[in-house]
């Protein structure tokens, strides 16, 4: 890749970048919330299918 080449390339880029349409920092604040209180769920979900598990083959195998 030439000089020219790259320099046309990151043009390109500038360019597109203008056209994105950005969320507000409400919007990912909102998203990010979101995604960690979803996490968290599906983390004590699992955690207790482990316990569960645990303790239906600890009795099944003493």
């Amino acid at each position: 890749m030439s000089i020219g080449e790259a320099v046309k390339f990151l043009k390109e880029v500038r360019e597109e970048l203008k056209k994105v349409t950005w969320p507000s920092k409400q919007l990912v604040r909102t998203a990010t919330i979101a995604v960690i209180i979803f996490t968290l769920i599906v983390a004590v979900y699992l955690w207790g299918l482990d316990i569960l598990f645990d303790r239906i083959f600890n009795f099944l195998y003493k």
